[in-house]
């Protein structure tokens, strides 16, 4: 390349990436001098005043509680009055704001299960973060149980113990009874008898273990385990799906039938006219409870009939329409129902938030609305404790199809007993 020079002899393209290399320079030294302090030259000036002072955290109310459930008051200092200038954080999570105000914040805990979680308040305006102060949430939804990817559980009780009776189905195929103990571990319990699936099962008198499978039949294992065999089965029997113990120690079973049926010890079978699909049963404060879709109505329903002796019901009572309810509605279906102590009453469903609380006025709410996915069927329950035991599954305009792992959940008060534990 020809090079050209100037009168020094200094290359013409030397001078000008110089000459470049200083105008760069000085406006870099302009642009710096205009942000440091006249007095001591650096960026930092500490002179500066935040717009507002630092939030502080004096307290928390409670200090522990259930992830993505539990409301938290934050008492303290400096916060705003506007929610949406408050942040806070429980470790790296941030937190829903309820309600705020200058000295207090309400915020509903992140779905975050853990120990010793540093929760800070940052305010818009205020150079720092808040003090941090500690908090410990636990699970409100939890799988429970040793499940493999190709394992389905279906019918499901719990002894007096607190031990899970589970009929599990892998790859298609049923292996039996399996037992959970309270924390989860899994033992054999009883073969298949080359049942793929049992829809429900109940412990009844002296640890004897009842089974259905959507047949005219009841079956049952011996107390201990073994295999299942015939307990009664066609006459006046029609197809059971679910069934449950009253105190007297009848058995209550229900289907797809013209008619409900109560069984005696001695096998005697009285049907009782309930022209219904029925998905779910349960007897709770000597009333006995139907959940599925009535045929009279062509509604989903849970409906429930004094018990007033083995063969005398009162009349039909609707308790809870799901397909008129705005936490339902049409095409919704119900599938399970359990009771607190305090008489609310848990049914699963296949709506977008699946398990709804109803209450004794009859006015009903979703249950730890964000952390259920539909469906939730086939409940149970852990002994004299607030956890409920659902399964998640899928179903396809009512029935479900396929079913998947179990969840402990914890409904924040006891769960009323079973008769037949």
């Amino acid at each position: 390349m020809h090079k050209t020079h100037n009168l020094l002899g200094i290359p013409m393209l030397t001078v000008k990436r110089t000459t470049a290399l200083i105008a760069l320079t000085a406006l870099a030294f302009l642009f710096l001098s205009s942000c440091e302090n006249p007095e001591t030259g650096s960026l930092y000036d500490p002179n500066y005043t935040s717009p507002r002072p630092q939030p502080t955290i004096a307290s928390l109310a409670p200090k522990s509680g259930l992830a993505g459930v539990t409301t938290i008051t934050i008492a303290g200092t400096n916060f705003s009055s506007v929610k949406a200038e408050n942040t806070v954080y429980f470790d790296a999570k941030q937190a829903e704001v309820l309600t705020a105000s200058p000295t207090q914040l309400t915020v509903k805990a992140p779905n975050l299960a853990k120990d010793s979680i540093k929760i800070r308040v940052s305010v818009f305006g205020a150079l720092l973060f808040s003090n941090t102060a500690l908090c410990k949430l636990d699970a409100a939804v939890a799988e429970f149980g040793q499940f493999g990817l190709t394992d389905e559980a279906w019918g499901t009780t719990t002894d007096a113990s607190g031990n899970l009776y589970v009929s599990l189905v892998t790859d298609g195929a049923g292996v039996g009874i399996k037992k959970f103990t309270a924390a989860g571990v899994k033992s054999d319990y009883a073969p298949s008898g080359g049942i793929t699936k049992w829809s429900s099962l109940k412990m009844g008198p002296g640890g004897e273990l009842y089974l259905s499978r959507i047949l005219r039949a009841i079956y049952k294992i011996p107390s201990g385990g073994g295999n299942p065999a015939i307990w009664v089965s066609f006459g006046n029997l029609g197809t059971v799906f679910d069934m449950d113990f009253d105190k007297n120690k009848n058995l209550w079973a229900a289907g797809n039938n013209a008619s409900v049926y109560r069984i005696r010890q001695d096998k005697d079978v009285k049907a009782f006219p309930f022209a219904a699909n029925v998905r779910a049963v349960r007897v709770y404060n000597d009333y006995v409870y139907f959940g599925g879709l009535v045929t009279a109505d062509n509604a989903e329903k849970v409906v429930r009939f004094k018990i007033i002796s083995a063969d005398s019901l009162g009349p039909q009572e609707d308790y809870f329409n799901l397909t008129t309810s705005p936490l339902g509605g049409a095409g919704k279906s119900a599938f399970a129902i359990n009771f607190t102590e305090d008489g609310d009453m848990y049914v699963g469903t296949d709506a977008n938030e699946p398990i709804l609380i109803v209450h004794p006025d009859k006015s009903a709410e979703s249950l730890h609305p964000g952390l259920l996915k539909p469906v939730m069927h086939i409940f149970s329950s852990i002994p004299n404790t607030n956890y409920l035991i659902a399964i998640n599954g899928t179903a396809t305009g009512g029935p479900v199809v396929t079913s998947g792992k179990m969840y402990k959940i914890n409904v924040l008060k006891k769960i009323a007993s079973y008769a037949g534990q």
